[in-house]
């Protein structure tokens, strides 16, 4: 049995999919899911990876908390006792979204920029100054990543981009 082949070329559509793209970053798209999962994790101390708040902190975390809050800048979402991943905020500051076309499809990236600095103590500076992604990978570690989602968290970021791509197909 022949089988019989039939090629199509999807550039036209490859073209409105980049053209979206670039609709949704003028818009900030990508800036607006980041801004949900930052804010349920400084508002409400919620985990991405489990959709539950964060275990609570322990007496000697809350003693350094509280030590290094006398010594630098906090956020405003601060608190000693509250697990949200916020003293400086330049943490979950450093996250950024980005929106990219492929042939494929689009990719919806999330991901840690830049250094954390050090900080300030009664005697002076405390500690090293480390990459966020390495920060990150500890609080991996911990059951703490502020970008490890769930599946459904997953789905949502993609039933928010389909929706936004399909309103702008019209």
């Amino acid at each position: 049995m022949s089988k019989t082949k039939v090629n199509f070329k999807l550039n036209n559509i490859q073209q409105k999919v980049k053209k979206i793209v670039n609709e949704l970053k003028k818009e900030k798209f990508a800036d607006t899911v980041k801004d949900l999962i930052v804010g349920a994790i400084r508002e409400d101390s919620l985990n991405p990876k489990t959709g539950k708040k964060f275990k609570s902190l322990s007496k000697a975390t809350i003693r350094n908390r509280k030590y290094l809050a006398k010594h630098n800048k906090t956020h405003p979402d601060f608190s000693p006792s509250k697990p949200n991943l916020t003293i400086t905020g330049r943490l979950l500051d450093s996250i950024k979204a980005r929106i990219t076309a492929k042939s494929k499809g689009l990719i919806y990236r999330l991901n840690v920029t830049g250094n954390h600095k050090r900080y300030k103590g009664k005697e002076g500076l405390i500690g090293k100054e480390q990459t966020n992604k390495a920060i990150r990978g500890y609080l991996a570690t911990q059951g703490r990543d502020p970008l490890g989602l769930t599946d459904k968290s997953k789905e949502k970021i993609v039933r928010l981009l389909t929706i936004a791509i399909r309103e702008r197909l019209k």
